[in-house]
């Protein structure tokens, strides 16, 4: 998995999310917006089918203890099934790209 670092508040990540270094990656890059003050994230998934529990859980934290606006734009289906039967596609403020 690669992230890049989009704005101030956006990041991209490109492959899939599956490992625990992925988990600790997206968090600290995500920490490293939140160092600079940002209160509202943007993740762009291009092409992850999946995404840890680990990953889920910091955004739910971010969301519900943290009061960060959290944003996803997802490319796969799959991924917005899955946080779809999680009920999360409204914490999350999900979208689905169009291709």
């Amino acid at each position: 998995m690669q992230i890049e670092h989009k704005s101030s508040n956006e990041l991209t990540l490109i492959g899939n999310i599956k490992s625990i270094e992925d988990s600790s990656e997206i968090k600290n890059a995500i920490n490293t917006l939140q160092k600079n003050g940002t209160k509202s994230i943007h993740l762009r998934i291009i092409d992850s089918f999946s995404m840890t529990s680990t990953v889920i859980g910091y955004l739910m934290k971010l969301v519900n203890l943290d009061k960060i606006s959290v944003s996803l734009v997802v490319g796969d289906p799959r991924l917005y099934q899955l946080l779809e039967e999680l009920s999360l596609v409204q914490s999350f403020n999900v979208r689905l790209i169009e291709k």
